[in-house]
């Protein structure tokens, strides 16, 4: 319990001093995508060997997917498995309105 409290704090703390989008960027930067990448440039780089910038959509997407849970997903151990997960992203950005079934659908395509 104490521990939960002081994580409250700290996180009350870190959200005076930055923006949602720069505590999801240090976030982004930090957590584990698999296969021994850390941040989303080694991730880029490492799964797609170009930077973030240079991505494409369907490559964004699919690194999305991998950090709910990294080595399962990781693109060099299990592929078909972060097929998989990159389908439930773009599933869920359908039903978010953030996507179109076609665009999501157009996006998959790609990936393959």
């Amino acid at each position: 319990m104490e521990r939960k409290v002081a994580e409250l704090f700290v996180a009350l703390r870190i959200e005076d001093h930055y923006t949602k989008e720069e505590i999801f960027e240090l976030y982004a930067n930090t957590i584990y995508f698999g296969s021994g990448y850390y941040g989303i440039y080694d991730a880029a780089m490492g799964y797609y060997g170009k930077p973030p910038s240079e991505l494409s959509d369907a490559q964004v997407i699919m690194l999305a997917g991998l950090p709910n849970a990294p080595s399962a997903y990781s693109l060099d151990q299990n592929p078909q498995l972060a097929k998989q997960r990159m389908k439930q992203v773009l599933d869920r950005m359908v039903s978010c309105s953030i996507l179109s079934q076609e665009e999501a659908d157009l996006l998959f395509e790609k990936n393959e």
